[in-house]
């Protein structure tokens, strides 16, 4: 990429739509691991209700980004803001109990357990010590309805019998439960068909609507462009630029 190129995409990062604050912002982050620098002063700010994808070849810094946001990782240097407040997650709990959940390519579920009983593991609605099942498969069916998959996935199937896409819609109930602001998805087209590309399309501008940042890492940049309104790159653990997608 030319400098000429870098300095355009650097320019046109300013412009947040309808003067909105950052919801989540990361400033200066380095962040160093034994021989190489994965993170080197890497600021990014992504706002309310927008998709914003952040891609770059392998070994550009993207996961290690996304684990610090979501309190995998820990900071050498730099802060990251929650809602206009510095932050500092130490284990991914910490992040979800604010409002930040990451889904992996490789599922966190349970497989001999049914989805409501992996939509709220640890949370389930209990009466005099013993599990409200009922209740656990009403709660589960609600969010299911409220991102619009409840004629997809019933609360009562076990997970094991799920398709990847499925799966995924299972994570994304899970993160919408514990009142997420913000789901990082990585890679999370990788494994699925055109039609199943298409539902997980639908579902990302619903949870948009909902005024959600869905941070989207992928490295199929056909599917970017389609999904998401920001873009940002990242190479070799230096952040590059912005731009709005139709630029």
């Amino acid at each position: 990429m030319t400098e000429e190129n870098k300095s355009t995409m650097k320019s046109s990062s300013a412009d947040p739509k309808n003067g909105a604050q950052p919801l989540l912002e990361v400033r200066n982050i380095t962040k160093r691991f034994p021989g190489v620098v994965a993170l080197d002063d890497v600021s990014v700010a992504f706002y309310p209700g927008e998709v914003h994808a952040v891609v770059g070849e392998n070994g550009a810094g993207k996961s290690t980004l996304m684990k610090i946001i979501a309190g995998a990782y820990t900071t050498d240097t730099g802060r990251v803001f929650f809602q206009g407040e510095e932050v500092e997650f130490n284990h991914p709990i910490e992040a979800q109990q604010k409002g930040v959940s990451i889904i992996y390519q490789e599922f966190n579920l349970l497989p001999e357990r049914t989805v409501a009983q992996n939509i709220f593991l640890g949370r389930e609605p209990s009466r005099l010590g013993v599990v409200n099942t009922r209740e656990l498969n009403k709660q589960a069916r609600d969010v299911l309805k409220d991102i619009g998959v409840e004629q997809i996935i019933s609360p009562t199937e076990m997970v094991s019998s799920l398709s990847v896409a499925e799966l995924q819609l299972v994570e994304i109930a899970k993160a919408v439960s514990l009142d997420a602001k913000v789901i990082i998805m990585d890679e999370p087209t990788a494994s699925l068909t055109s039609t199943e590309v298409d539902l997980l399309r639908n579902l990302i501008n619903r949870l948009k609507e909902k005024g959600l940042v869905i941070i989207f890492i992928s490295h199929r940049l056909v599917e970017v462009f389609q999904v998401a309104e920001k873009i940002s790159v990242l190479k070799d653990g230096k952040y590059v630029g912005t731009v709005n997608t139709p630029e």
